[in-house]
């Protein structure tokens, strides 16, 4: 029998299509901790993030800002999902401090992108940090980039 937050992600999808939301990818049930960057958004896209957003992973999730490490820590120690805003214009060096460490202890990352004017949710595939968190900024970098042209 799926899990409480798995049938919560349920629910809240089929009210989203309701709405008229499309999804494409897909955030899959997961046993590991994730990091979940979500594409940047001003007014009324940005109180639909934060009303639904917490609904559509299929563990706990809780937002918290970049620059806040031991809040990070904390609640990926508690097996919850961070929900980080994506900025383009991020402190660089604290994005290397969070991938580094996701990378030392076994967190997952992805991403999701809001698009307002397709009424379009993308959630990214999952993948493990690599050595080289530079790296997966360009990517991370690259799927928002990508998500901004359609």
């Amino acid at each position: 029998m799926p899990s409480y937050f798995v049938l919560r992600r349920r629910w809240t999808k089929s009210w989203l299509k309701l709405l008229g939301w499309r999804f494409r990818g897909q955030d899959q049930p997961s046993r590991w901790s994730l990091i979940m960057f979500v594409s940047p958004a001003k007014g009324k896209i940005l109180k639909m993030q934060h009303r639904w957003m917490t609904f559509l992973t299929s563990n706990p999730s809780m937002w918290v800002e970049l620059e806040n490490r031991e809040e990070i820590t904390r609640i990926l120690n508690t097996k919850k999902t961070v929900l980080i805003k994506w900025d383009d214009n991020a402190n660089k060096e604290a994005l290397n401090k969070v991938l580094l460490h996701a990378r030392n202890n076994n967190v997952r990352i992805s991403a999701c992108a809001w698009d307002m004017t397709h009424k379009a949710i993308k959630f990214h595939s999952q993948f493990k940090p690599s050595p080289y968190p530079e790296r997966d900024l360009r990517y991370i970098s690259r799927f928002f980039v990508y998500f901004k042209k359609i």
